[in-house]
């Protein structure tokens, strides 16, 4: 073989399997940085067909159908897969090395969730391509217009299927990013001396953590109505309003996650580049937990102000709509503060986060007005909602983090971008973004749904000055492109803290290269196959001059740079830190979604057994590779009061029970809201067999006790009793699961079906104990793998965690059937 052939194919082989497989921190977060770049190109081009059809009177560039379509799309892809997934993207990669941590606490878990995020982005945007177009009821998915009776076709179903792989990955990040802020601190690094940004990354976690399960129960219970038939959505007992009610509760709070972020990277930009320490660190800290919990949860409603709701209850919301803008003002004025009598420098990451800060000025100020319940049925549905919100959710939050790429630039290239070009990008980018959004604000009589307008409606010149503004916009991200690209290319190089930042980042070389782990993945020379990670991005076939402080791992140093931080010096991410379960599990996703959208079809059953027979390999595979120790990671020591007493995957369990709490407490929580709305509820006895149930109960409550005696037993050493503990939880499981797999059965073939389609009572039923019961059935299979495990002399009197573990999830299920029983068979 050709020497430079063969030399060209093992550096692609090389560069496939690092960013498949990998799952070091900043590989993942330029895997995030990379993708929403190009999601948020893909929702551009949304918006430029939707400005360029309201350009002029009566166009037919775009047909209704057509533009309900890129309305509805473009709004979710900007916001789920393009604002968050960038700055999870910075999350990634700079988070960790804040705080001296070597990785995130779960790195397969964090590359888990990139390849889900990008699997529901797959999928909303297939719904392009597939019969009847893609999902059109609006970014907020408004029932019954989400409904398959008006929005029908596998488009749609695919688009909503996306949605949930997107939120179950923003819920596994979220545990994954509190953990890691909790627990891997290194040594020093308190909660008082956390940066600015990751305190913000912490809060907006925290947002997701607590708002994303109500959209994962939202979207769970509209998926069974479209693919199973039933009721939750399309009823006339309360179904839209029902919908109002979770999508809100998710979706106000979903503003602060897009918002916090990029206000953590202005906290980060503004003393830097004012030479000052940032003014009142603790009154924004303070007023930034405020908004996230508890003010952000009590808001909801105002968005639903012309639903038909009480004056009273208009009343209480309105006000605490005003409330929660005191904390902002104390946050923006924090901000003026810090620039006031500073040394100010221009720079283009400065002149983004003063942008930032100019534009939720105007959108917050506009927002006070829709406070008013009596202005908030004025404007409503007109494009000054419009203006508002695309002032807050976009233009604070891009401007911000855009800063942040700039910022964080040099660090992640080692090389300068063009100043100049810089400064270009800022200016046509804020004088387009305003002349986009500022005319909106005077179309306060223009319906935002419309995708046309008659000539003598006065529309045509406020409409025409926006579309300039989308094009100047969205031509002016040009620059950074070119940026990105010429900076990682060819730029200067440069300083190792070219800002004078203080932030913990800015002490580690910028060379990272992989460790040679003897694998054949690191043999070009001394420098390694790439200078840094973004250079790594494209599979280039020569070595680049090294262009770090050094031409390997930190030398000397702990995780992160951080002195002390580590046992075995710099986190590699060669090939013992690469997995190939988390792709798998993505593609697993993938097709089993196809799948399910295609149901309606001959072959959409065998393309759903096809991605449970991929899940379940992966599966299986990740249980092997733990049963063997194929991937771990050192437990690193370091900062981690107030949980220094407790086991990291304990912790993690706590936060992931959290996120179960309010996937589970929506869905009941939607039961009591039925059944208030329903006139006619069968009477307890008549339809379900109360003693089974009963029966049921204390199977399940049984094999809690089965838990407790295997935890006890393996705290004591004793093997044995650990086993019989967890082969009688799996046969009492077993036995759970049986019993309701034939009261299903026996419901199915009364004279009367009692099945999916059967009416409310039926719907919220099958619903609720099927979802229940797929928990039970994860925890079973949990429960082969800790019996194999235990066989293969796994656990011991001093490492057991995982038993134990296992035992907080169990107990959750079956405390959450003492709730199910009781409101399903008794009242």
């Amino acid at each position: 073989m050709d020497p430079i052939n063969g030399g060209q194919a093992r550096i692609m082989n090389s560069w496939l399997r690092r960013w498949l497989f990998t799952t070091y921190h900043k590989d993942i977060g330029l895997l995030y940085f990379v993708t929403s770049l190009w999601f948020g190109f893909i929702g551009s081009i949304l918006a430029l067909l939707i400005r360029t059809q309201l350009s002029v009177p009566g166009n037919t560039l775009l047909s209704p159908g057509s533009y309900d379509q890129a309305v509805t799309m473009h709004g979710l892809i900007m916001i789920l897969w393009f604002l968050s997934p960038l700055a999870i993207g910075l999350a990634n990669y700079f988070v960790p090395t804040q705080i001296g941590a070597a990785d995130l606490a779960l790195p397969r878990l964090n590359a888990l969730g990139y390849w889900l995020y990008l699997a529901g982005g797959l999928m909303a945007a297939l719904g392009f391509f597939m019969p009847g177009g893609n999902a059109n009821s609006g970014w907020t998915s408004y029932a019954p217009l989400s409904s398959a009776q008006y929005s029908p076709g596998p488009g749609p179903t695919f688009a909503f299927a996306g949605l949930i792989l997107l939120a179950v990955s923003i819920t596994l990040g979220s545990v994954n990013f509190l953990l890691t802020i909790a627990y891997l601190r290194a040594p020093g690094m308190t909660f008082s001396k956390m940066p600015m940004f990751t305190w913000f990354i912490a809060f907006t976690m925290l947002q997701m953590l607590l708002a994303f399960p109500t959209l994962i129960s939202a979207l769970l219970m509209l998926m069974a109505d479209r693919v199973i038939g039933t009721f939750y959505f399309t009823s006339s007992s309360g179904g839209a309003l029902l919908w109002d009610q979770l999508f809100w509760f998710f979706g106000h709070p979903e503003v602060y996650v897009v918002l916090l972020p990029a206000f953590g990277v202005v906290a980060e930009i503004l003393p830097v580049f004012s030479g000052r320490h940032l003014a009142e660190r603790k009154v924004i800290l303070g007023a930034t937990a405020l908004i996230v919990v508890p003010l952000s949860y009590l808001v909801w409603t105002h968005h639903m102000f012309i639903t038909g709701i009480n004056l009273s209850t208009q009343e209480v919301y309105s006000v605490s709509t005003l409330i929660i803008s005191l904390p902002f003002d104390l946050i923006i004025l924090a901000f003026i503060g810090t620039m006031t009598r500073g040394r100010i420098s221009l720079k283009t990451p400065m002149l983004f986060a003063i942008g930032s800060i100019l534009l939720f000025i105007i959108g917050g100020i506009t927002g006070v007005f829709l406070s008013s319940f009596v202005l908030d049925v004025v404007f409503r549905g007109t494009y000054y909602v419009v203006a508002h919100f695309h002032y807050v959710m976009v233009g604070a939050a891009i401007f911000g983090l855009i800063g942040g790429i700039y910022y964080w630039l040099p660090k992640m290239t080692g090389r300068m971008y063009n100043e100049r070009v810089g400064k270009v990008h800022f200016v046509l980018s804020f004088i387009g973004f305003n002349l986009l959004y500022f005319p909106m604000f005077f179309l306060i009589d223009m319906p935002r749904r419309y995708s046309t307008y008659p000539a003598d409606a006065g529309w045509t010149g406020l409409n025409q000055l926006a579309t300039v503004g989308a094009f100047i916009f969205a031509l002016a991200q040009i620059g950074l492109v070119y940026n990105l690209v010429s900076t990682v290319r060819s730029g200067p190089i440069a300083p190792p803290n070219p800002w004078g930042a203080e932030t913990l980042e800015w002490t580690s070389p910028v060379s990272e290269q992989p460790v040679s782990t003897g694998r054949d993945d690191n043999r070009m020379g001394g420098s390694g196959l790439w200078d840094s990670p973004l250079r790594a991005v494209l599979p280039i076939g020569t070595p680049h001059q090294n262009i770090g402080s050094s031409t390997g791992p930190i030398l000397g140093m702990g995780a992160g740079g951080m002195p002390g931080g580590g046992t075995k010096g710099d986190y590699a991410h060669g090939a013992e830190h690469q997995s190939s379960r988390p792709v798998s599990l993505g593609l697993a996703a993938v097709v089993s979604v196809l799948g399910i959208g295609l149901l309606q079809y001959w072959y959409g059953l065998p393309v759903l057994f096809l991605g449970g027979a991929i899940l379940a390999w992966t599966l299986v595979g990740w249980a092997r590779d733990d049963l063997h120790g194929r991937f771990s990671i050192d437990e690193l020591l370091g900062q981690r009061w107030p949980f220094h007493e407790t086991v990291k995957l304990k912790l993690g369990m706590w936060i992931f029970l959290t996120t179960e709490v309010v996937v589970f407490g929506s869905i009941l929580g939607s039961y009591l809201f039925i059944r208030s709305q329903v006139p006619y509820w069968p009477a307890p006895g008549s339809i379900h067999d109360i003693p089974l149930g009963l029966t049921n109960t204390l199977v399940l409550l049984t094999s809690s006790l089965t838990v407790v005696v295997a935890v006890h037993a393996i705290r004591e050493g004793n093997q044995r009793l650990l086993l019989a503990g967890l082969c009688s939880t799996f046969i009492l499981g077993a036995v759970f699961m049986g019993i309701k797999g034939s009261e299903w059965y026996q419901l199915f073939h009364l004279e009367n079906a009692f099945n999916f389609t059967a009416g409310l009572p039926a719907s919220v039923y099958y619903f609720t104990t099927g979802l229940h019961g797929a928990h039970v059935l994860a925890g079973m299979l949990v429960t082969l793998y800790l019996i194999k495990r235990t066989l293969n002399g796994g656990f011991s009197k001093e490492n057991h965690f995982a038993v134990e573990n296992f035992g907080l999830y169990w107990h959750f299920v079956d405390i959450l059937w003492v709730f199910i029983f009781p409101l399903f068979y008794l009242i």
